[in-house]
């Protein structure tokens, strides 16, 4: 009965983590930029003139990514992204929204407006448009 309790007790921590880091997550990306579903991003990237930043790590880029991103891992944002302009919308994905909005958090302290960043809703695996392989 013991280990019950203790595996049910392990089990309801590791519910409220998960929900108080979807809490954080989607509260500071709101407060960072526009959060976008998978199919509003594609129409957005198409309309736009934005630029695509994939803030996964350089091995899953290199496997497939969005056409037109460029790589630029969460990772080490800080250096080579020289070329960002902060003048053009800044399109993020990763593998999951966390890492988007951490990048976000950055360019907004660098003084990107808010209205200029947007960020893939569920990550890299939403997107359905098309892809480098």
């Amino acid at each position: 009965m013991n280990i019950l309790l203790i595996v049910l007790e392990i089990g309801l921590v590791w519910i409220l983590f998960m929900f108080f880091n979807w809490a954080w997550v989607t509260i500071q990306g709101k407060s960072r930029g526009k959060i976008v579903k998978a199919d509003e991003f594609a129409k957005l990237l198409a309309q736009e003139n934005g630029q695509l930043i994939d803030v996964r790590e350089k091995e899953p880029y290199k496997r497939s990514h969005i056409l037109g991103a460029r790589s630029m891992p969460a990772i080490n944002f800080s250096q080579g992204r020289s070329g960002l302009r902060h003048d053009r919308d800044i399109f993020l994905y990763g593998n999951n929204l966390g890492s988007a909005v951490r990048v976000a958090g950055r360019l907004r302290k660098e003084g990107v407006p808010k209205d200029k960043l947007y960020m893939l809703k569920g990550g890299y695996q939403q997107y359905q448009g098309r892809k480098i392989k």
